[in-house]
C-alpha cells in the first residue's frame, strides 16, 4: 500500500512538472509570436523614414530640447544654456569637447552628486570601450535607453523580418554574461547599451545554456556552440560584434570533433572547466543524438568553406555590429565560413549614442542612415580634424563622397562631443546623410606625420597578402615601433606588423618587404619618408590565430569590459598588449 501511494504521488508530481514545463514553453512561444506580430507592422522603420524627410528641423528641435532639459545643471548654467535659442548660438558658445572635458563632472556624478552634468541622477553609467585600463563612463537615462532600442534595435529587427521572412523564427545569440558593477553611489555601470534592451529580446532568442562565473570565455562559447549545433533549424545567428563570431567559429574549427562527440553522447566534454553542478544542469538539457552527430561529422569532413549554411540549412542571415577594427572579422566570415549567407551589420552606435541604422541588409559593405531623432550631429571635414576647434558642418551642409570626423550632442550631458570616428558620406536618404564607417582617429599609424589610417593600412595589407602565393589573411594587428620599446629592432621609427595566415608556414624576407613596397605605392608621404631614411622598413611577423584571441581577451581585461562588447585591437598603443603579441611570434 505504501509503495502504491509513493508511486501515485511520484507520477502526479512528474505530471505536474511536465505540464508546468509545457505551460512555460507555450507561454514563451506566445510571447515570441506577439513580438513577431508587432515587428511585422514596421512602425519604427516607417517612423525613421518620416524623420529623414524633415531631418534638419528634427535636429534643431532635438538640440534645443536637450539644452532646455539640462539648463539648470551646473554645466548648463556655466555655459548659459538658458539663452541659447538656435544652432548658431549653441555653436558659438559651446566649444568642441572630448572626454577629458567631462571627467570631473562624471566623477562627481558617479559619486551621487545630482544636477552636475545631467538633470537629476542618471539611471545607469555606460562604460566606454577602451584598452588603456582606465574605465571611462557616460551617463544614460532610462528614457534614452528606451529610445535607443526603439530607434535602433526595433528598426533593424523590422528590417530583418521584412528582408528575411522567417529569420526571426529560430534565433541563436552568442554572448557572454555581463559583469555587475556599481559606482560609489550605487549607480549601475553597464558595458554597452545593448544590455539594457536584453529583456525586450529574450523571447526571440533560444534559451541560454547554464553558466558559472568560474567558466572561461572559451568554455562558455563552446557550450553555446554545442546547443546551437544540436538545432538544425536555426534561421539566424547573432552576436554583439563580428570579432566574437570570428572567435566562435575559431573554436568550432579547433573543437568540432569534440562537439560532435558531445552531441552523439548527450553530454559535455570532460576537458571543459565546468563545475559539477553546472555540468549537471547543462547535461540535463541534452539528449544523445547520433543522427545529428553523423550529419554534422559529414559536413565538417567537407571543409569549413561556407559551412555555416551547411550546418544550418535554414540559416537566412548572420547579424553582428561592425565596429572599428572588426571589418577584417566580417570580411573573413563573409569570404569563408559564412559564404552564401548574408552578413548584416545593423547599426552604427557607440556608448555615447545611437548614430545610424543600416536599411540595406543585402549590401556587402555596410552603410547607415543617420537617425535624426537620436543625437544632434556635426561634421568636421577630415582635412581639418587635427585642429582643436575647427569649424563644423550640420547634416544639411555635408557632401556625398567626402569624409568627416563625427561630432555629437546627445540627450545625456555630452555637448559637441568628438567621437573620434571618421565616416564617409555616401549619399542621402531623403534629407538624412547615409554614411560608411572609415576608421577611428586613435587607430592611426603616425611616426613622422604620415597619418596612415586603420582602413587604409588594412587595404594595403590585403593587397600585399594577394602577392603571397597561397596565403589567406586570418587576422592582424600593427603598431608604431616606439610602443614595442626594447623589443623593436632597428633604430629608425617604423611599423611592426603581426599577421596570422592560412596556407603558408613562413614568408621570405622579399615577401615580407612587399608590404613596405605596397605602403610606398599607396602613400606618397610614406614613400618620401622612406626615401629620406627617416622611417625604417616595415617588419612583418607571423603568429597564430589563437594569439589574436588572447589579445582580445587581454583588451577586455585591461578595460574591465566583457569580451563580447570589446572591439578588436588593431593599432596597438599599450606596451602590455604589444609585448603579449610579440611573445607569440612564430617567425
Amino acid at each position: 500500500m505504501y509503495f502504491l501511494i509513493v508511486t501515485v504521488v511520484t507520477c502526479v508530481g512528474l505530471l505536474l512538472l511536465w505540464n508546468g514545463k509545457r505551460l512555460r514553453l507555450w507561454m514563451a512561444e506566445l510571447k515570441r509570436r506577439q513580438s513577431l506580430k508587432v515587428l511585422s507592422r514596421e512602425r519604427h522603420r516607417k517612423s525613421l523614414e518620416r524623420d529623414t524627410c524633415k531631418a534638419q528641423d528634427i535636429q534643431e528641435k532635438l538640440l534645443l530640447e536637450s539644452l532646455e532639459k539640462h539648463q539648470n545643471t551646473e554645466y548648463g548654467l556655466k555655459n548659459n544654456f538658458r539663452n541659447l535659442q538656435d544652432v548658431p548660438s549653441f555653436q558659438k558658445i559651446q566649444p568642441l569637447t572630448q572626454y577629458s572635458d567631462y571627467k570631473d563632472y562624471l566623477q562627481r556624478t558617479s559619486q551621487g552628486e545630482e544636477n552636475v552634468l545631467v538633470a537629476g541622477r542618471p539611471s545607469v553609467l555606460v562604460a566606454t570601450a577602451g584598452t588603456s585600463g582606465n574605465r571611462s563612463m557616460v551617463p544614460l537615462s532610462n528614457k534614452s535607453a528606451t529610445e535607443r532600442f526603439l530607434q535602433g534595435t526595433a528598426v533593424y529587427l523590422e528590417i530583418i523580418n521584412k528582408s528575411f521572412p522567417g529569420a526571426l523564427e529560430k534565433v541563436f545569440k552568442f554572448s557572454l554574461p555581463p559583469s555587475s558593477h556599481h559606482s560609489d553611489a550605487e549607480i549601475p555601470i553597464v558595458p554597452c547599451p545593448a544590455t539594457l534592451s536584453a529583456n525586450f529580446l529574450k523571447d526571440l532568442y533560444s534559451p541560454p545554456a547554464p553558466v558559472h562565473p568560474s567558466m572561461s570565455h572559451r568554455d562558455i562559447l563552446y557550450t553555446q556552440l554545442l546547443f546551437s549545433l544540436r538545432n538544425p533549424d536555426l534561421s539566424m545567428l547573432e552576436a554583439n560584434f563580428f570579432c566574437l563570431l570570428h572567435y566562435v567559429f575559431s573554436i568550432l574549427e579547433d573543437c568540432w570533433e569534440s562537439l560532435v562527440t558531445d552531441i552523439q553522447k548527450g553530454r559535455i566534454s570532460s576537458e571543459l572547466g565546468v563545475p559539477l553542478e553546472t555540468r549537471r544542469q547543462i547535461e540535463d538539457m541534452l539528449v544523445p543524438d547520433a543522427s545529428r552527430a553523423a550529419e554534422l561529422h559529414c559536413q565538417f569532413q567537407k571543409g569549413f568553406h561556407g559551412i555555416a549554411k551547411r550546418l544550418w540549412p535554414k540559416l537566412q542571415v548572420i547579424v553582428a555590429v561592425e565596429s572599428g577594427g572588426s571589418d577584417v572579422d566580417r570580411q573573413i566570415l563573409q569570404d569563408s565560413i559564412c559564404q552564401g549567407t548574408p552578413v548584416y551589420s545593423p547599426t552604427y552606435c557607440a556608448s555615447e549614442g545611437l548614430c545610424a541604422v543600416n536599411l540595406w541588409p543585402m549590401e556587402d559593405t555596410p552603410q547607415y542612415v543617420l537617425c535624426p531623432r537620436s543625437v544632434f550631429f556635426e561634421f568636421i571635414p577630415v582635412d581639418m580634424s587635427e585642429q582643436e576647434q575647427p569649424t563644423t558642418l550640420c547634416i544639411q551642409d555635408v557632401s556625398a563622397g567626402k569624409a568627416y570626423e563625427l561630432v555629437i550632442t546627445n540627450k545625456d550631458g555630452l555637448y559637441r562631443y568628438r567621437l573620434g570616428d571618421v565616416v564617409q558620406v555616401t549619399g542621402f536618404n531623403n534629407q538624412s546623410p547615409v554614411v560608411k564607417f572609415l576608421y577611428r582617429k586613435s587607430q592611426t599609424l603616425n611616426v613622422r606625420g604620415e597619418r596612415i589610417s586603420e582602413c587604409s593600412f588594412y587595404k594595403a595589407l590585403r593587397c600585399t597578402v594577394d602577392l603571397w602565393p597561397g596565403a589567406t589573411l586570418l587576422n592582424y594587428c600593427c603598431m608604431e615601433s616606439r610602443v614595442l620599446g626594447p623589443f623593436s629592432g632597428g633604430s629608425d621609427p617604423h611599423y611592426e606588423v603581426f599577421v596570422a595566415l592560412k596556407g603558408v608556414r613562413n614568408l621570405s624576407e622579399d615577401q615580407r618587404y612587399k608590404l613596405d613596397q605596397t605602403l610606398q605605392e599607396h602613400f606618397p608621404i610614406y614613400k618620401s619618408f622612406r626615401f629620406k631614411g627617416s622611417i625604417g622598413p616595415v617588419r612583418v611577423h607571423l603568429t597564430s590565430p589563437q594569439s589574436f584571441l588572447s589579445l582580445l581577451e587581454l583588451a577586455a581585461k585591461l578595460s574591465s569590459f566583457p569580451l563580447d562588447c570589446t572591439q578588436p585591437p588593431r593599432t596597438l598603443q599599450y606596451r602590455e598588449m604589444a609585448e603579449m603579441i610579440w611573445k607569440r611570434v612564430l617567425s
